[in-house]
């Protein structure tokens, strides 16, 4: 698949991510940095760009929901960085 569209599907889901971990984190940097990584996890997934709109979302949902998780308790005891909430 072109990497444009590639790009054009993530940005559909951006603000539905970045509203997911805003409410969950409640902190606009750990957010942003949160949904950012979730968006990349995303792009990871093989099967993601294939799927229909109603599983990405799924998909979404619950690495949004778990990146922000993990920020929170990593960033509570010290300063999260990328590579350690995005693997």
């Amino acid at each position: 698949m072109d990497r444009k569209v590639k790009i054009a599907i993530l940005r559909k889901y951006e603000s539905y991510c970045y509203q997911i971990c805003s409410y969950l984190i409640q902190r606009e940097p750990l957010a942003s940095r949160a949904a950012e990584a979730a968006l990349l996890n995303a792009a990871g997934d093989v099967f993601f760009f294939t799927d229909t709109d109603e599983t990405r979302r799924k998909k979404i949902l619950q690495t949004s929901i778990r990146t922000s998780l993990l920020w929170v308790s990593q960033s509570s005891g010290s300063e999260v960085t990328d590579q350690s909430v995005i693997s």
